[in-house]
């Protein structure tokens, strides 16, 4: 059905088109040039890309970008940025795959739990959906405010 993976920077393209599908305004997933350069400085901060991938295709069907955070409030929690699947890939089991992948990953490197953030509307719904069947429980607001 699906193999997860971690995905390495040499490889980091074939994360391309499904963190498209979840950042399309995002200027950094423009082309592979302006994306292996934003990868490249978040890398260098921690940032971590996995994949699910699905016999026959290059690209990952569905991807997971992730860090580990030191908090106050948690301890060492691994935080999952963005987790998305291509469209014709959706409903074959590649978002659960990928979150079972992390929670393995959380735990191998010392983390004592996973955490992320999620918009809200009906878009997301399906997604919240996939959290709460994983365990995930909502514990928080989370607040923003943009700047001039």
């Amino acid at each position: 059905m699906n193999h997860v993976r971690a995905i390495s920077a040499a490889d980091a393209a074939l994360a391309l088109p499904a963190l498209r599908e979840l950042r399309s305004h995002s200027p950094a997933l423009e082309n592979e040039a302006s994306f292996a350069a934003h990868l490249a400085a978040t890398q260098a901060k921690g940032y971590r890309l996995a994949g699910a991938f699905e016999k026959g295709r290059t690209d990952a069907a569905a991807v997971a970008g992730y860090r580990v955070m030191e908090m106050l409030a948690y301890g060492r929690i691994l935080y999952l940025d963005d987790l998305s699947t291509l469209p014709d890939a959706r409903g074959r089991g590649h978002a659960r795959a990928l979150l079972e992948w992390l929670d393995a990953e959380a735990l191998h490197l010392g983390c004592v739990a996973l955490h992320l953030d999620s918009g809200v509307g009906p878009a997301r719904f399906t997604a919240h959906r996939q959290y709460l069947k994983h365990g995930m429980n909502i514990t928080a607001h989370h607040f923003a405010k943009e700047l001039p």
